[in-house]
């Protein structure tokens, strides 16, 4: 919100943000636009990311050939790991919309032939979504690779130019839009990689779904015998990697690729794969960058399986019907505070994380109409991306870093702040000996949050 109040339209298409580590004009530029028509609020962005998520989900069920296998593995997985659409609540998550999309695009496209046509038109729509993130661009290339693997076509004299155009126009894109600065590997790409497939998980019920779903794929994979021992070593493994703390989720992507390759899929597989490293080019462990993954790997555990097509299809649209109207009812009747017996309890945590944000506006609100507005306000508990603090541990957590509540507030109050006093806020009911409380939010999730400061009454005072 600072950055777009403190930039032209101008400056939004064609300067970096110190928060994006390259050029993203599609992205940046449409929500310097999007922020303005709604108010200077949030909203209007809130509502354009998750028309673009259901768009995307939308267009890949569309065609799809197994629609009701699809369906049910669909309603399972956004159940489960639901963690990666947070990007739909915020203003950076702007990026990840059309990301998407093309993600969509690219699995419908690797479900039916391939010729070069496909190839042109994958690369041209991997650079128009590059300008919203560059991670369309090595998408661009697994596409290709595994065309090259799948289609007779793409290995002929012609073929073999496109593929030098794609591989040389992904290259010059990139270049152009990542500055030398932001290229390469940070941090540690393999514990990012890892916490990013934990904080989808979530929870270890979590990790036990995903571990059936990467067993149930891997029965479906072989079938007979040879599926039902890849199923059982599937689950000895996955359960001694959950007990030591690993996530189960690249099992089930791992067996997701290997059905697509035993299919001849290779395109599809060679997305899942590429899809599953996106993590380490931005090793924070956000949940975020395993949301391609998980929505190309589902496609691909549904496809060739006509038995358990069938299966479904025996339980007619009624059975549908009666379930879609079921789970709306248990939605409605969860988010307005009704006491749903085990739903509730498993939705609390959900519903305390948009609580603390709201939680956060009122408590800077009563902060900035005070006399206290020109102190500096730290949290109680220091938050930082999911690699480097236990993001699982949430009760306490704030909705923010540090530092990005420090540039909101000297924006809000017009400079920085100039008190001695530091007020500390603090969430989930935490407080501090020796301090006062100034102001409070109460939360019916979340439990209260508290703007505190240094006690101005004597030690050992009554």
């Amino acid at each position: 919100m600072v950055r777009l109040e403190q930039r032209s339209i101008w400056a939004a298409l064609f300067e970096r943000f110190p928060s994006v580590l390259g050029l993203r004009p599609l992205g940046t530029g449409l929500a310097w636009l999007l922020y303005r028509l709604g108010g200077h609020e949030v909203g209007l962005t809130q509502f354009f990311n998750a028309a673009l998520a259901l768009f995307a989900w939308g267009w890949v069920v569309r065609d799809a050939p197994q629609p009701r296998l699809h369906a049910v593995l669909a309603l399972l997985v956004g159940g489960v790991l639901f963690a990666g659409y947070i990007w739909v609540f915020h203003m950076h998550g702007i990026f990840y919309g059309p990301l998407l999309v093309f993600v969509a695009a690219l699995v419908r496209c690797a479900r039916g032939p391939i010729d070069l046509r496909t190839l042109l038109g994958v690369f041209m729509g991997g650079v128009v979504t590059s300008l919203a993130h560059p991670f369309a661009l090595p998408l661009v290339l697994a596409f290709a690779a595994g065309a090259a693997i799948e289609t007779p076509e793409v290995r002929t004299r012609q073929g073999a130019a496109v593929l030098a155009v794609l591989l040389t126009g992904s290259l010059a894109t990139y270049l152009l839009l990542v500055p030398p600065g932001s290229r390469g590997l940070s941090a540690d790409p393999l514990a990012g990689l890892l916490a990013s497939f934990r904080t989808s998980e979530v929870r270890r019920a979590g990790s036990i779904v995903v571990l059936q779903l990467a067993a149930w794929t891997a029965y479906r994979t072989w079938g007979g015998t040879g599926g039902f021992a890849a199923a059982l070593l599937t689950e000895v493994v996955g359960a001694a990697a959950i007990a030591i703390g690993l996530p189960a989720m690249p099992m089930w992507l791992t067996w997701a690729a290997l059905k697509s390759a035993r299919h001849g899929r290779w395109t599809m597989a060679a997305l899942i794969a590429v899809c599953t490293l996106l993590p380490l080019a931005n090793p924070t462990g956000s949940p975020t960058y395993a949301l391609f993954a998980i929505f190309v790997a589902l496609g691909a555990s549904a496809m060739d399986d006509a038995d358990a097509e069938a299966r479904l299809r025996s339980l007619g649209s009624g059975a549908a019907i009666a379930a879609s109207a079921a789970l709306l009812v248990v939605a409605l009747a969860v988010r307005v505070g009704w006491p749903v017996p085990v739903v509730s309890a498993v939705a609390r945590p959900v519903l305390a994380e948009g609580e603390r944000t709201r939680q956060l506006e009122v408590l800077a609100g009563q902060l900035m109409d005070s006399r206290w507005r020109g102190e500096p306000v730290r949290f109680a508990t220091a938050t930082g991306d999911p690699v480097k603090v236990n993001a699982m541990e949430r009760q306490h957590r704030p909705p923010t870093k540090d530092a990005h509540l420090r540039t909101w507030l000297d924006w809000k109050r017009g400079g920085p702040a100039t008190g001695r006093d530091t007020l500390v806020m603090a969430f989930g009911g935490e407080t501090r000996p020796g301090m006062d409380t100034l102001f409070m939010a109460h939360g019916r999730y979340a439990g209260d949050a508290l703007v505190l400061r240094p006690s101005s009454t004597p030690a050992g005072a009554d």
